[in-house]
């Protein structure tokens, strides 16, 4: 697997969201930022879309930035936004330019990254431990409570691959 290790140095990029902005990872003026690599047609990708959101919802306020990547076409990847309500930014990597780099071997994968493009931390297909372990991490950088993400009894598995 290719995806970066934490404290590795996370590629510059910069990507058109379906939204027609621009977003550059060294220049969006968060602290951190969670870059989710996904697919339109991924079943993992579903499921784990609202624990997404609700990692965007808790954090989005105070410093975290999330950016769903989507190799798919502008119109899927926007359907799919509209379809599992996504309040965050998609960005359009229909050339795989970005995917290619950091080269995730499933998704979903969230990287999550610091201002300095540094890899904080990251999570790999579904996993409720680890999305819960991703929020701590966020939650110490920014110096604000942790918030469960994933509760154990919530109906969904504790573990899907992606």
């Amino acid at each position: 697997m290719s995806i970066l290790s934490i404290g590795q140095s996370a590629p510059e990029f910069s990507l058109s969201g379906i939204d027609g902005k621009t977003y550059a990872l060294k220049k969006n003026g968060a602290r951190l930022t969670l870059a989710v690599f996904f697919k339109t047609t991924c079943p993992t990708c579903v499921l784990a879309w609202q624990y997404i959101e609700k990692i965007h919802q808790t954090y989005r306020g105070v410093g975290l930035r999330v950016w769903g990547i989507s190799p798919d076409a502008r119109e899927p990847s926007a359907e799919f936004a509209r379809q599992f309500g996504s309040t965050f930014p998609i960005l359009d990597d229909s050339d795989w330019r970005v995917s290619k780099t950091y080269d995730p071997e499933f998704v979903p994968t969230l990287v999550l990254i610091d201002e300095t493009c540094r890899v904080m931390d990251s999570v790999v297909a579904f996993d409720k431990n680890r999305l819960n372990h991703l929020s701590q991490v966020v939650a110490g950088e920014l110096r604000v409570p942790a918030a469960v993400i994933a509760p154990e009894n919530d109906g969904t598995p504790t573990f899907k691959p992606g």
